[in-house]
């Protein structure tokens, strides 16, 4: 059997992946997506399956996703165990760069139809002063970014996909890779059916858990912050009108999104026992503990729907790229979900990965050499340590649950309301990071 060959091969069809395919497709390279779940599945909202970069919630590699709470211990009865056999609500923080770079994919009109725009952000402490708003008015913009169903734009990205001249092969892993007279070679399994490929490039988009990551010998720095995401969908009496909220509490950072005019994505970093406990306590009981925590500013919460959590690192490569092999998305770099910026920096990354292959392969340049990738990696840096380095300060010191911490945290709050630019410095690195590119 003859080995298919391509320019360049991405490892990893998740969000990540699937973007800088879509970003890639317009070339006159030829790319290969290599995924472990089958494109026709992904295509359907399914309930448990995610994907091998979903940025922004999940730190999971490719594989079906089994949520923690399908684990049932002594503690939890059969009623229980089947209120908790739902839908899986996690939603995705889209900034407003990502909207623009989407649209310059095309995909921006189907993610628009059932995005949640967010026109406003509210920042609070329980039972401290100190409270900060930053609006997308302020900042002369018509949203500050949106909410979106982390599978329904898996959904709309992987369908494009298939519609792009792209050659995909799904499921499959892989299952060797090595490099042989300059290009790699790589072996896939689907089972006992096995195919090989040959590339100049092979870029990893597989996850936190890369396993080509570990194949190339590169190490990475793992953060355990000790805590889980807890992930629900709420109801309130109210309207959001397009706010959001985020609210420091002695149980951990609380996130609000507006998923629907009443509706909200619920997310909780908290310790793994909290997390467990209020996974498995009955809707009135933690309905009546958020009424206490959040008040009655958004009128009263009628329902919470059952929760699903996960643990939260931060994870960085220490290398990022080898001659003919570069890092993408959760593989490059896994961030806390406290500001919403894992997916959207690693959709920067992905643009910015594009940008530089295509122009090196219309200058003539070889685009796989180790040169061309140190140039994205440089053109990337200061974004990805930005970002990096404010996620991990949220968790780590003005999060933290230390007298020294809250004692100055509503002062900070309300430093960040009255000192001029204090707000739009961290729009900006919401918005969309520290670079101005050629992309949006």
């Amino acid at each position: 059997m003859s080995d298919e060959s391509y320019d360049i091969v991405i490892v990893g069809g998740g969000l990540v992946g699937n973007s800088l395919a879509l970003a890639l497709a317009q070339s006159s390279l030829q790319i290969a997506v290599v995924e472990a779940i089958d494109y026709e599945q992904k295509t359907e909202i399914s309930i448990h399956s995610i994907s091998s970069c979903d940025e922004a919630c999940a730190q999971t590699s490719s594989a079906v996703y089994i949520p923690v709470h399908e684990q049932r211990d002594k503690h939890t009865t059969k009623s229980q165990l089947e209120r908790r056999r739902v839908e899986d609500n996690r939603a995705i923080g889209l900034s407003y760069t990502s909207q623009r770079i989407l649209q310059k994919l095309g995909v921006w009109p189907q993610i628009e139809a059932k995005a949640h725009p967010i026109d406003s952000v509210h920042i609070s402490l329980q039972g401290r002063f100190g409270v900060a708003t930053i609006s997308a008015a302020e900042q002369g913009l018509a949203s500050l970014g949106c909410n979106i169903d982390i599978h329904y734009l898996q959904k709309i990205l992987a369908h494009r996909v298939r519609l792009e001249a792209l050659a995909l092969y799904a499921p499959y892993r892989v299952n060797l890779c090595h490099r042989v007279e300059g290009q790699w070679q790589l072996t896939l399994t689907n089972g006992p059916i096995e195919k090989k490929l040959k590339a100049r490039l092979v870029v990893a988009a597989d996850g936190s858990d890369s396993e080509l990551r570990r194949t190339m010998g590169i190490t990475a720095q793992v953060w355990d912050y000790q805590q889980s995401a807890l992930v629900s969908r709420l109801t309130f009496s109210k309207p959001l009108n397009n706010r959001s909220y985020e609210r420091f509490t002695p149980l951990g950072l609380m996130a609000i999104l507006p998923a629907g005019a009443h509706e909200a994505t619920f997310i909780w970093s908290t310790t793994h026992d909290q997390a467990a406990y209020w996974q498995n306590a009955d809707e009135k009981i933690v309905l009546q503990q958020l009424q206490n925590i959040w008040g009655y500013r958004l009128g009263r919460l009628q329902s919470a729907s059952p929760a699903v959590h996960y643990p939260l690192r931060r994870i960085e490569a220490n290398q990022l790229y080898q001659e003919g092999f570069v890092l993408i998305g959760n593989a490059a770099q896994t961030l806390h979900p406290v500001a919403a910026q894992g997916f959207n920096l690693g959709l920067r990354s992905a643009m910015m990965l594009a940008e530089v292959l295509c122009s090196a392969q219309k200058g003539g340049r070889d685009y796989a050499e180790a040169a061309i990738l140190a140039e994205y990696v440089a053109k990337q840096a200061l974004d990805r340590k930005q970002i990096a380095r404010f996620t991990h300060f949220l968790v780590s010191r003005f999060a933290a649950d230390r007298e020294f911490f809250n004692q100055w945290r509503p002062l900070a709050l309300c430093g960040l309301e009255w000192v001029p630019g204090a707000k739009s410095l961290l729009a900006r690195l919401g918005l969309g990071g520290a670079q101005k590119a050629l992309w949006v």
